[in-house]
């Protein structure tokens, strides 16, 4: 017989956890985008807009989209790897290149010239031409000092090639950039699931609407959810030509039926007079559902639908949350969710009708994603006997006693010691007991006139 083998499991101490749950921040969205600009095939954290301005220059709407709701996004821009940053280059001196890779580095500009408070120095100014970054001067002695200085620069790298010193240049564009933006391909997806895979996220965002790439991403998310014990909600959407057809949302539901899936039906304006179709407010509802706490439900929240694309009818509503499309309806002025439902409508083993909502999910997912997360920093430091399990009994029930307060569950939990498995050699079997709350969607009067 062979030994089994398996990743290390988790001590925890949650109790910071637990308090960042009731904020949006901590929750994570992981956006995969397509632009000229940005570190590419590479993850970076954005958790507030002046991290997004130097990562994005602000122009990826849905990044943009993802954010509004206060979660820290996950931005991963997607290249053919064919890419290539503009540049300027004076032969035997010193190149100045873009910061990243893209057509983008075309729109800035760099001109040197005398100090005009130190005649022993010169300045280098860049400025974009499209004037999202501020214009950007550093004061420098030589060439050594100015590559060191515009490593702080938000649109710009220089480097020191050669021994000719700087001499002063009018303002010259950056030139030769190439794009890496193309058609992703299924096989494509596949590659960047294996590249995103280690990473924490609570969300991912799928700015895709093949139904085959939406089915291999499912299928992605359930085995890390398994097997790498990762848990997190995927946010799908449809064909722009489709977005006026409930049918095809539902549709799209029906196909995915899964707790972890939330199936967006929402297009149109924004309040931003921009129009978007249901993949782009795909990546709102992502940031939506990354930046609420589990505490909270969404049903009712108000969407930033300036006009819908279609408003639909009553008996499309019923048909669409029977399904387990996520929608928003007019009320009045304003747009609303609906109701706050995943696509889970066939009920597998150990599911139940509750599942079905997303407070309700999203509340189981962060509870095991948290004892799984932080008890990855302290594994292998507590002995596998009664003491050393009584230990991550008691950080767990603390984190559990928080989480009640914050009413994402009952107070009647219970985290202990399995009564069945039995607990040896490197493996500690426990049971968790806890009801994740909801919200009141619906209120039923019986009035008896008196």
């Amino acid at each position: 017989m062979s030994i089994q083998r398996i990743r290390s499991g988790a001590y925890v101490d949650l109790l910071a956890k637990a308090k960042a749950r009731v904020l949006p921040t901590a929750g994570r969205v992981l956006v995969p985008y397509q632009a000229e600009w940005g570190q590419p095939n590479f993850a970076v954290d954005m958790a507030d807009t002046t991290e997004r301005l130097h990562e994005t220059g602000l122009l990826v709407d849905t990044v943009e989209l993802a954010a509004e709701n206060g979660a820290t996004v996950v931005g991963y821009r997607v290249t053919n790897e064919q890419e290539k940053a503009a540049a300027h280059e004076v032969a035997d001196s010193y190149t100045v290149q873009a910061k990243y890779p893209g057509k983008r580095g075309e729109d800035f500009e760099y001109m040197i010239r005398p100090s005009l408070v130190d005649a022993a120095k010169k300045e280098i100014i860049i400025r974009d031409t499209k004037m999202i970054y501020d214009t950007e001067t550093y004061l420098v002695a030589d060439k050594d000092e100015a590559e060191e200085k515009l490593k702080k620069s938000s649109m710009v790298r220089f480097k020191n090639n050669g021994s000719t010193p700087l001499e002063d240049i009018a303002y010259t564009a950056l030139t030769g950039a190439v794009s890496g933006t193309a058609t992703i391909t299924a096989g494509e997806w596949s590659r960047i699931f294996n590249r995103i895979d280690g990473l924490e996220f609570d969300v991912f965002y799928l700015p895709s609407a093949d139904p085959a790439v939406q089915a291999a991403c499912k299928q992605w998310l359930l085995d890390r959810r398994n097997k790498a014990r990762k848990l997190a909600q995927l946010v799908v959407a449809g064909d722009a030509a489709k977005d006026s057809d409930i049918e095809a949302h539902n549709e799209r539901s029906r196909a995915l039926n899964a707790r972890f899936i939330i199936n967006n039906s929402i297009a149109g304006q924004h309040v931003n007079g921009k129009e978007y179709n249901s993949i782009q407010w795909a990546a709102w509802v992502a940031g939506l559902v990354a930046g609420t706490p589990a505490n909270k439900s969404f049903t009712g929240i108000k969407v930033p639908l300036k006009l819908a694309k279609v408003d639909w009818g009553h008996s499309e509503v019923m048909k669409g949350l029977a399904e387990g499309t996520l929608m928003a309806t007019r009320d009045g002025y304003d747009y609303i969710i609906e109701s706050a439902v995943n696509t889970l409508t066939t009920l597998g083993s150990g599911e139940r009708e509750d599942f079905g909502k997303i407070r309700v999910s999203m509340t189981i997912d962060q509870i095991l994603n948290d004892i799984y997360s932080v008890g990855k920093r302290y594994r292998a430091q507590l002995d596998n006997d009664p003491d050393g399990r009584a230990i991550f009994i008691g950080a767990v029930t603390e984190y559990l006693k928080i989480r009640a307060q914050q009413k994402a569950i009952a107070t009647d939990y219970k985290f202990e010691e399995h009564p069945v498995k039995e607990s040896d050699f490197d493996f500690a079997y426990f049971k968790l007991l806890a009801k994740p709350l909801d919200a009141i969607e619906a209120f039923f009067i019986d009035w008896e006139v008196a």
